[in-house]
């Protein structure tokens, strides 16, 4: 890791825990005057985060996914990406960021426990279908999480009786519930394109298009997850509400052992590096 790529990165990994602790502050205290401040240095570690994607990026030559440290770090910056369009365009929910930030956080964290260094990607793996296939898979767990963020928003709100939706002007709980469906939506979208992606990858670097590999087998599951999710959200409208918050605040975890998990319990013939 150069030095460059070192301080943008744990600039943006303090940010973030500062914005976490802010909007903690905020929501504890019923403060509003915590949320702006939470919000700045959210922004702050995004540029930061940006910045140090981009400096491995030039130091590889090649998109930050081959490392586990690059993948995570990468989903990391796609939710948080998430967060800030759903911040600019739809009112209210800004506090979102408690949920992102503090995963963030964490997957930041759990990032740099292995290894930073960059590495060079193999000419056998030099296909675009690879880069599609990280991209869209990096990009869809980035909208789990912000789906995730908002659910855990509103449990927090929905356990104090509202009390915090009136003091902060968050929306109703079927704007909560329409938003939250949407980002699960274009993460299934991405997730699909990341499975059919890497099916074409598979046949050109292995020979095959699909070998149940513990990571495809998990991925496909995670798509099952996801597709259960959006089947009960259109058959079953009672259960909108605690019960789907719940169902995407734990599902984000599913996704979460598909990309990184797997490698822990399993063999697998996925590894990054």
């Amino acid at each position: 890791m150069q030095l460059a790529e070192q301080i943008s990165f744990w600039t943006a990994v303090v940010l973030y825990a500062t914005g976490f602790g802010l909007f903690v502050l905020a929501l504890v205290l019923k403060k509003t005057r915590f949320a702006k401040p939470a919000v700045w240095a959210c922004s702050v570690a995004f540029t930061m985060h940006t910045m140090s994607l981009v400096v491995r990026w030039i130091d590889t030559g090649h998109p930050p996914y081959v490392t586990f440290f690059e993948s995570v770090s990468a989903s990391a910056w796609f939710g948080v990406l998430a967060y800030m369009i759903l911040r600019q365009f739809r009112h209210g929910f800004a506090l979102v960021g408690l949920g992102v930030t503090g995963a963030v956080f964490i997957l930041l964290g759990w990032a740099s426990t292995p290894s930073y260094a960059g590495e060079v990607l193999p000419a056998d793996l030099r296909s675009v279908w690879l880069f599609i296939h990280a991209t869209f898979a990096t990009a869809g767990l980035g909208m789990f999480l912000v789906a995730a963020g908002i659910s855990v928003l509103w449990l927090w709100c929905e356990k104090r009786n509202g009390i915090v939706s009136k003091k902060f002007g968050l929306p109703s709980n079927e704007i909560f519930d329409e938003t939250t469906f949407r980002y699960v939506l274009v993460g299934f979208l991405f997730w699909t394109v990341m499975l059919l992606s890497g099916a074409i990858w598979a046949n050109n670097a292995w020979g095959r298009y699909w070998g149940w590999d513990p990571i495809e087998t998990w991925s496909l599951i995670c798509w099952l997850v996801y597709a259960l999710f959006i089947h009960l959200h259109f058959t079953f409208r009672k259960l909108r509400g605690v019960f789907t918050a719940w169902y995407t605040a734990i599902a984000v975890l599913v996704a979460a052992f598909s990309l990184w998990g797997v490698g822990y319990v399993y063999k697998t013939i996925h590894t990054y590096g």
